[in-house]
C-alpha cells in the first residue's frame, strides 16, 4: 500500500479526481504540481527514516537484530540449506558405513525454506543487474 503511495500511485489516483473536479487547465496544473510536491516530501521522510535506521546505535540484543535481521535471514537460510543437503547427508552416510543404529536425523521443511531463499537470491539477482546496467530501480 505504502509503495503504491509512494511510487506515484497517489498522484495518479488523486490526479483522476482533480481532474473531474476542476475545469480549467490551470487549475488542473497547479492542483498535480501540489500533489507532486506532497508525495516528494513523503519521499523525503521516508528517506530521512531510511537514514536514521542506517546510523543507529543502539546497543543491546535490540539495537542488534535492528541492524543485522537481513543478515540474520541470509545465514539461517545458508545454514538450514547446508544441513539439509550436505551435512545430514553425509552425517547418514558415515552412519550406514560405521552400521551405527541411530534415530532419525531431523528434517526441515524445505517447502516454506526454499521460497524464501529463491526470493532473496531473486532480489540479489536483480541488483546485481542493475549495478551491471548501472540503471537505478528505485525510480
Amino acid at each position: 500500500m505504502l509503495e503504491k503511495i509512494l511510487s506515484g500511485g497517489l498522484v495518479g489516483s488523486v490526479g483522476k479526481i482533480v481532474d473531474e473536479l476542476h475545469t480549467s487547465d490551470e487549475e488542473k496544473a497547479q492542483a498535480k504540481i501540489k500533489l507532486q510536491e506532497l508525495e516528494n516530501q513523503l519521499k523525503l521522510k521516508q528517506m530521512d527514516i531510511n537514514l536514521a535506521d542506517a546510523k543507529s546505535t543502539a546497543t543491546g540484543i535490540g539495537g542488534t537484530l535492528q541492524r543485522m535481521w537481513r543478515p540474520l535471514i541470509g545465514i539461517s537460510c545458508s545454514l538450514a540449506i547446508m544441513w539439509e543437503f550436505v551435512l545430514k547427508q553425509f552425517i547418514v552416510f558415515f552412519l550406514a558405513v560405521f552400521k551405527v543404529e541411530t534415530l532419525p536425523l531431523p528434517s526441515l521443511d524445505m517447502t516454506v525454506l526454499m521460497p524464501l531463499v529463491m526470493a532473496m537470491l531473486g532480489m540479489a539477482g536483480i541488483r546485481s543487474f542493475d549495478k551491471l546496467k548501472k540503471t537505478n530501480s528505485d525510480k
